[in-house]
């Protein structure tokens, strides 16, 4: 009975990231509906996570029918890069810390070309820039994390998009740098072992857009329905 699931929910895995990368996509319009305090980066990030959605279908569309999609996912995963450094560096707030994020948004990109072109090569996965981008994203969010432990004030961490964001990023790349990192020699191993890491590699792209779902209905103001005494 578990190989018959397991073999079931492998066949059906590449539904379920654009299907939350849909959700994150809805929840995201709620700026549209809300716009009061919505800030700049969450409305450049809800047209995102729209181009992600089309991204998503079409990966799940080429790994369902095995189509070789290298250059495609090499390709998104340097845009995903970029675009994330982009949005934690608009969440923190000291000058010195976003410029650093600003060259590195500027100098990833090229060294992953150097990379493709002059080291690994365009006909593997591009392991060692997406360790890089691991590594880029993950400190980044780390920093965050401490900046916003040196304020002076308190906050409703509950509340506050750039938190949810942030812990979502370091979340799925600090599991997925081990996994990503050593792609081309996990390919060698049975496919029933592949079968499980794809599993769990689907969980942690869930877990992130459930974290960008959060991010934008936390802003929502609920109501309590019971009456206070």
């Amino acid at each position: 009975m578990l190989p018959m699931i397991r073999s079931y929910i492998v066949g059906n895995l590449y539904y379920f990231s654009p299907i939350f990368a849909a959700i994150a996509f809805f929840a995201s319009l709620t700026i549209l509906v809300f716009p009061n305090g919505a800030q700049r980066y969450l409305k450049i990030f809800s047209l995102f996570l729209l181009v992600n959605l089309v991204v998503e279908a079409i990966s799940g569309y080429q790994a369902k029918h095995l189509i070789n999609n290298l250059f495609f996912v090499n390709f998104v995963t340097v845009l995903d890069f970029a675009f994330y450094l982009y949005l934690v560096r608009e969440i923190i707030r000291r000058p010195k810390a976003k410029k650093v994020l600003l060259y590195c948004l500027i100098i990833y990109p090229a060294i992953f070309l150097i990379n493709v072109m002059l080291i690994q090569g365009s006909v593997v996965f591009h392991s060692m820039t997406y360790a890089l981008g691991c590594l880029l994203i993950v400190v980044s969010c780390v920093y965050y994390f401490w900046e916003l432990f040196q304020q002076t004030y308190s906050v409703n961490l509950g509340r506050q998009p750039g938190f949810w964001i942030c812990s979502g990023l370091l979340f799925f790349y600090t599991c997925t740098f081990p996994l990503y990192g050593a792609t081309n020699l996990l390919n060698r191993l049975p496919k029933v072992i592949l079968a499980n890491l794809l599993i769990i590699l689907v969980l942690l792209n869930i877990l992130l857009y459930l974290s960008f779902t959060i991010a934008f209905l936390c802003r929502l103001k609920t109501r309590n329905s019971m009456s206070s005494y």
